[in-house]
C-alpha cells in the first residue's frame, strides 16, 4: 500500500509541474489554490514537493545531525523561493545590493559549515555543506546551471563515502545520497527552464526598497505544500473518500492521447513573449509608506577585486570567490609558479606542470592540479581541498585548519610536512582503486631518554 501512495505522490507531483508550465489545468488546480501566483514560483513549489520532500523525509529517518542538517537545507530552499518570488514582482537591483538582498540565504550557507562535527554524521553534513552552496547561482551570470553542475562533485566526494560505507547494509543511507543529488539535479533542470542566464527580474515591477514581502500573499505558503490537495471533509469520511479518488487518477491516466481534452487553450493575451503582452509576472505589492529601513549589513564581500593575472613565470590568482565559477590555469612551461591568495570558497584547476605551488590565506577553497615538481605550500588557510593528479615531490602545511589533501597512486611517495596545523587528512585509493582516507597526526607523547626526547604519536592515531 505505501508503494502505491509513494507512486500516486510521484504521478501528482509530475502533474503538477506540468501545470505550473501551462498555467493552469481542467477542473481548477494550484493556479486556484493560489490565485495570482506567478508561474516560474508555481513551478518552484512543484519542484520542491516532488524532490525536497523526499529528501528531508530521508533525513527525518537518519535522525542525529543529518536531521538538523536537513532542516537547514530546507530552510535555505525556502529563502531561496523568497528571494525568486520578490524576483517576479521587482525590478533588477544593482549587484552591489545582491548581498543584503541574499542575507537569509547567507546565514543558512553560513549554517551548514557549522554543523560540521567530527563524528559519525561528518559525511553527511560535508556532502550538505558542498552542495547548498549551489544556491550562490542567485548571483550567477550568464550560465547559472553550470555553476550549480559544479557543485555536484564537490558534494558527490563526500557522499561516495557514505555510499560505499552502506552499500548494502542501509538503504536509507543510500536515499539520503540519492534524494539530495536528484534535488540539485532537478534544481539545474527548474533554472535552465525559467532562469537561463541568471535571475529573471520583472522590468515593470517596483524597485526593491519598496517591495514588501508580506504583500505577496504567496510567500507565506510553505516551500514543499502539498500538490492539489483534495478539499477538507470530515476525518470519517476520509478513509472512504481514498479509494475513488484513486481510481479516478488512473481511469483519467488510462486515457491515453484524450487526457489532453481537459487543458485550458493558450489564448493569444496568455503568450508572454508577444511583444503586445502587457501584462506582469505578479501583481504589484501594496507599498508601505513606513519609513526606509537602513540597510542590512552586507554579507561576506571582498576587500579586493578577483585577480588571475600571469607575469614573469608566476601566476597571480588573488581573491576568487564561488561567484567566480571554477578559475582554470593553463601552464604552458614547468618553470612557471602559482601564487594563491585570499580566495574564499573557489574552486582552481591548474592545467599541466609546473614549478611550484602556494596557496595563502584561503578559506573552503578547492585546488586541484597535474603535477609539481617542487612542492604544494598551503599556509594561513581554513577548510581546504587539495588534489594532486599525477604527481608531486611534497606538500607542506603550516598554519592550517580543516584540510584534506588527495593523492593518486603515482605520488604515493609524497613527503608530507606539517606544524601549527589542526583537522589534517590524507586521502588516497588503494589497490582496488577505493578511496582511503586518514588523520595526520597532531598529538604526540614525548619522553627524555639520555640526553635527547622522543616524539611518538599518540595511541589515538594508531587504530
Amino acid at each position: 500500500m505505501s508503494n502505491v501512495e509513494a507512486l500516486l505522490n510521484q504521478v501528482l507531483a509530475r502533474l503538477s509541474v506540468i501545470e505550473a508550465k501551462i498555467g493552469g489545468g481542467a477542473g481548477g488546480s494550484s493556479s486556484d489554490a493560489a490565485p495570482g501566483l506567478p508561474p516560474r514560483i508555481a513551478a518552484y513549489d512543484a519542484y520542491c514537493t516532488a524532490h525536497l520532500d523526499p529528501f528531508i523525509a530521508a533525513c527525518t529517518k537518519l535522525g542525529g545531525d543529518a536531521e538538523k542538517a536537513g532542516n537547514n537545507i530546507k530552510e535555505a530552499w525556502q529563502a531561496q523561493r523568497a528571494f525568486l518570488l520578490m524576483a517576479t514582482a521587482c525590478k533588477e537591483p544593482a549587484q552591489s545590493s545582491l548581498p543584503s538582498l541574499l542575507k537569509d540565504l547567507s546565514v543558512k550557507l553560513s549554517a551548514a559549515k557549522t554543523l560540521i562535527n567530527r563524528n559519525e554524521w561528518e559525511n553527511h553534513t560535508k556532502t550538505l555543506s558542498e552542495g547548498i552552496s549551489c544556491l550562490n547561482w542567485l548571483c550567477i551570470k550568464p550560465a547559472p546551471r553550470d555553476f550549480i553542475e559544479s557543485s555536484i562533485g564537490r558534494s558527490d566526494y563526500y557522499a561516495n563515502n557514505i555510499r560505499k560505507e552502506f552499500k548494502t547494509s542501509n538503504p536509507d543511507q543510500i536515499a539520503f545520497c540519492s534524494t539530495f543529488k536528484t534535488l540539485i539535479i532537478e534544481l539545474m533542470a527548474y533554472v535552465k527552464e525559467h532562469h537561463t542566464t541568471g535571475v529573471t527580474w520583472n522590468p515593470k515591477g517596483v524597485d526593491v526598497k519598496e517591495y514588501d514581502a508580506s504583500s505577496a500573499g504567496a510567500a507565506a505558503a510553505p516551500v514543499a505544500a502539498p500538490v492539489a490537495a483534495p478539499a477538507a471533509k470530515p476525518a470519517a469520511a476520509a478513509p472512504a473518500a481514498a479509494g475513488p479518488a484513486k481510481a479516478d487518477l488512473f481511469a483519467a491516466l488510462n486515457k491515453d492521447a484524450a487526457i489532453t481534452s481537459g487543458l485550458k487553450k493558450v489564448t493569444k493575451d496568455m503568450q508572454t513573449w508577444r511583444e503586445e503582452y502587457k501584462g506582469g509576472d505578479a501583481p504589484a505589492p501594496v507599498v508601505k509608506a513606513a519609513p526606509k529601513a537602513p540597510a542590512a549589513a552586507a554579507a561576506v564581500v571582498m576587500k579586493h577585486p578577483p585577480v588571475c593575472a600571469f607575469a614573469n613565470n608566476k601566476w597571480q590568482v588573488e581573491y576568487q570567490t564561488a561567484e567566480q565559477g571554477v578559475v582554470d590555469i593553463a601552464i604552458q612551461d614547468k618553470k612557471e609558479t602559482v601564487y594563491i591568495l585570499g580566495c574564499v570558497g573557489a574552486t582552481i584547476a591548474i592545467k599541466g606542470k609546473c614549478k611550484s605551488i602556494v596557496v595563502d590565506g584561503c578559506k573552503r577553497t578547492r585546488v586541484t592540479f597535474q603535477s609539481a615538481m617542487a612542492s604544494c605550500e598551503v599556509v594561513n588557510c581554513q577548510r581546504m581541498n587539495i588534489v594532486c593528479e599525477e604527481t608531486v615531490a611534497a606538500v607542506a602545511i603550516d598554519k592550517t585548519d580543516g584540510i584534506v589533501v588527495t593523492l593518486p597512486r603515482s605520488s604515493l611517495n609524497t613527503e608530507v610536512v606539517a606544524s601549527k596545523s589542526s583537522e589534517m587528512n590524507l586521502s588516497w585509493p588503494d589497490e582496488n582503486g577505493d578511496m582511503v582516507e586518514k588523520p595526520i597526526p597532531e598529538q604526540y607523547v614525548h619522553r627524555i631518554k639520555g640526553m635527547s626526547v622522543t616524539a611518538d604519536v599518540s595511541d589515538l592515531y594508531t587504530h
